[in-house]
């Protein structure tokens, strides 16, 4: 059992909730561009309410973002964020339950808990009685730029790098004659802008399936076996195949919008 202060959020806890916010969306891909002044709005609007968790360190490990629709008597979850090294589950329940303490005080009707596709959600919201309602809404998405594409998920994919251990090496990510590279070691994934290094393994791809890839819609072996997708290496397949299993894990995509 963790001994946490759960307590309102306020000015003096945007640091704090800032960094805990970046180390958590490391996790995913479609996170939204957090500032302090992002913070400063969230706290300043009299319709939301903020709680944070607070260890015995006086380190904030965890928050809730949530507000009250007065118009429709209707309480949401709109974020629930916990350090990913913390027990999600036992810290977000401690907030849920906060939360749920000020609707039932302000008499909401019904109670939602938008960003319902982050997999830790599923641990605690069905157990509260929540069910999933299915969306019409339609995701379109094109592919301007491949080069920026590639730029801006380096610090996802070396995040997700990282963390295989038993592999190390240099790896390419070419995607319609675009490339990014990464340099593993022991500790560290470094980039590298270019080189005629030989590579120790190679993805290649299109676009159109980088970005099926990244929305988890797809399964990178199967892609791998029917050709969607190439990898060349000079190692065992099975390694092979952990890089890209962790490169791609399947419905990782977060959109959190409610700022």
């Amino acid at each position: 059992m963790i001994e946490l202060d759960v307590r309102s959020a306020g000015k003096d806890d945007i640091k704090q909730m800032l960094q805990l916010y970046a180390k958590f969306s490391e996790q995913f891909v479609g996170q939204a561009l957090r500032t302090p002044k992002s913070f400063v709005r969230m706290l300043r609007k009299k319709a939301n309410i903020n709680y944070v968790a607070v260890d015995t360190e006086k380190q904030i490990v965890g928050y809730v973002h949530a507000a009250v629709d007065k118009r429709n008597h209707m309480g949401e979850f709109r974020e629930i964020i916990v350090h990913p090294e913390r027990d999600f589950e036992e810290i977000a329940n401690s907030l849920v339950e906060k939360v749920n303490a000020v609707f039932a005080d302000r008499k909401v009707s019904f109670i939602v808990a938008a960003s319902i596709r982050n997999p830790a959600y599923e641990k605690i919201f069905p157990k509260l009685g929540f069910f999933e309602s299915e969306s019409m809404g339609v995701f379109m998405y094109a592919v301007l730029d491949v080069q920026k594409l590639l730029n801006g998920l380096w610090p996802v994919l070396a995040n997700r790098l990282k963390h295989i251990g038993n592999w190390r090496g240099l790896a390419q990510m070419e995607c319609d004659g675009h490339s990014v590279f990464f340099k593993k070691t022991d500790e560290t994934v470094e980039s590298v802008v270019w080189t005629n290094q030989p590579v120790d393994l190679k993805v290649k791809l299109t676009a159109a399936i980088l970005a099926k890839l990244i929305f988890g819609v797809l399964d990178p072996l199967e892609c791998h076996r029917t050709g969607q997708l190439t990898v060349e290496t000079a190692r065992k397949t099975d390694q092979a195949e952990q890089v890209l299993e962790s490169l791609f894990p399947q419905k990782q995509f977060l959109i959190m919008d409610h700022w």
